[in-house]
């Protein structure tokens, strides 16, 4: 963020158009020298400009017949120009929609993972997988370091720019998004990122590449959708086909004589992986944990109830965890903290330091997100302590570019005690039932309409909370509970 950002947001909405053009000039023709064809363009540039210059000097000292044939073949090769440009002027027109099943019936990537489909209203499931062994990792004490990557950087930044996948695939899904963004008054600007390389592995350091927001766009959300022209809705690009894209994220086994559809480990295939970061938060003031409601220009979960801090890994939040033996959990805590502070200190009145000051966060599980081509994410709890003077809820405030309030009635989770928490975490979503005879199990998140992340956030926070009361309870005190979650959930 800018350092204007950091310190008001009454020019947001100016800087949003601003930044959203910058980025994709950038980035595009950032694309366009990363190969021998774009260097020899940038050559040919750099001589017509020069040749330019010289032409004017001579058109001004030059003899009548020079001018009029400089003219004449100027306006020729305008003509032809103008031609070849009216051919597929339309093509850069353009809308996308989802390939209709490409995501259908997809299983987890092995039989420790377990598929969930949560209900997001309207007939629309999505689905997500988890591992519980590495949830149960992340909750615990064992220290897991970070790695960099960069082989997977450079196989990231190749397999984008490649020149004939660049052109005829990917520079046309970011120039429709783009000029959708434009339009809409979305915010669409690249970010440096970090992603996550290879499948988290018990005992092992975390493997994490640098990359930036575009390349997420293009290889995490991109996935599954088909580009049409606007006059006639003839397909122009389909990012990939079923038909044995190499990097698809998921693949064809055989498996006890049938053929499935399993998505494929991480590192099995090309894609940035930025993972999100998600943080419910507990006030102390009220006991209770807020919700915000994601306003109708994000990119996501547009008009849902969402998490306190919800959002994406920056590589600022993790370029100083390396040499940390526990720098995976430092770098998704950052995070977490991060994101609660740009959501909900909406007026900049308290800086990111002071609040963090304040502020304690834990990881409560990880999930692959499915139609974002299996991306990682990270849910997390935190707490937010008053400082005793003032207290720091007063200055929480929706930030109105990202968030909105939320509904009354659905905007704080009650968390006086553990019994109350977990009931009210029950009754948001509905009870897990696993269908019989198959290998997936149904979430529903019933008439709420709250976010993949935050339905998965409340998921392993009430798991959290089932331990805590299964090893310190004996017997349930329900009503009369003392175990206090800003206390208990943070106690070990």
């Amino acid at each position: 963020m800018s350092l204007l950002e950091n310190k008001t947001q009454r020019f947001h909405s100016l800087r949003v158009p601003l930044a959203n053009r910058w980025s994709y000039c950038k980035y595009t023709i950032g694309s366009k020298l990363r190969n021998w064809i774009g260097g020899i363009w940038l050559i040919l540039f750099v001589c017509s400009a020069i040749s330019l210059v010289l032409d004017i000097l001579d058109l001004v000292s030059g003899s009548i017949w020079y001018r009029v044939g400089y003219v004449t073949t100027f306006l020729l090769s305008c003509l032809l120009k103008l031609v070849d440009t009216a051919k597929s002027y339309d093509d850069h027109f353009t809308h996308q929609e989802a390939i209709e099943n490409f995501y259908k019936d997809i299983a987890p990537p092995d039989k420790e993972w377990e598929a969930l489909d949560l209900d997001m209203g309207g007939g629309k499931t999505e689905r997500v997988f988890r591992c519980k062994n590495i949830d149960r990792w992340l909750r615990g004490t064992d220290k897991i370091g970070l790695e960099r990557d960069r082989a997977a950087e450079k196989g990231l930044k190749d397999f984008i720019r490649q020149h004939e996948r660049w052109q005829e695939v990917f520079a046309p899904f970011l120039r429709d998004m783009h000029r959708n963004a434009i339009y809409s008054g979305k915010q669409f600007y690249n970010e440096t990122k970090y992603g996550i390389s290879q499948e988290l592995k018990l005992g092992r350091p975390v493997q994490i590449h640098k990359t930036c927001y575009f390349d997420s766009y293009l290889t995490n959300i991109s996935p599954g959708h088909r580009l049409l022209r606007n006059r006639d809705d003839a397909v122009l690009v389909e990012l990939p086909s079923r038909k044995g894209a190499g990097w698809c994220p998921y693949e064809a086994v055989i498996e006890n004589g049938k053929k499935i559809y399993r998505l494929k480990s991480l590192g099995r295939y090309t894609m940035a992986n930025e993972p999100g970061v998600t943080t419910l938060c507990i006030r102390e003031d009220l006991q209770s944990i807020f919700l915000w409601t994601q306003n109708r220009l994000a990119l996501c979960s547009t008009g849902r109830l969402v998490a306190s801090g919800s959002g994406s890994a920056n590589w600022e939040d993790c370029k100083d965890c390396f040499d940390n033996p526990d720098g995976l959990r430092e770098a998704v805590i950052n995070g977490m903290k991060r994101e609660l502070w740009e959501e909900s200190v909406g007026k900049r009145s308290l800086s990111d330091e002071d609040f963090y000051a304040h502020l304690d966060t834990r990881i409560t599980g990880y999930f692959r997100w499915l139609t974002k081509a299996g991306k990682s994410e990270f849910v997390g709890v935190s707490r937010l302590h008053d400082n005793g003077k003032k207290s720091i809820a007063e200055y929480l405030e929706a930030e109105s570019s990202e968030v909105l309030d939320g509904e009354d009635d659905e905007k704080n989770i009650p968390a006086q005690n553990m019994w109350v928490l977990r009931k009210e975490l029950n009754k948001r979503l509905n009870k897990i039932k696993i269908k019989a005879g198959t290998a997936h199990t149904g979430f529903g998140a019933g008439e709420h309409t709250y976010s993949v992340s935050c339905s998965m956030a409340m998921l392993a926070l009430q798991e959290v909370c089932q331990a805590h009361c299964e090893k310190h309870c004996k017997k349930c005190q329900k009503e009369s509970c003392n175990h206090v979650p800003f206390k208990a959930l943070f106690e070990e």
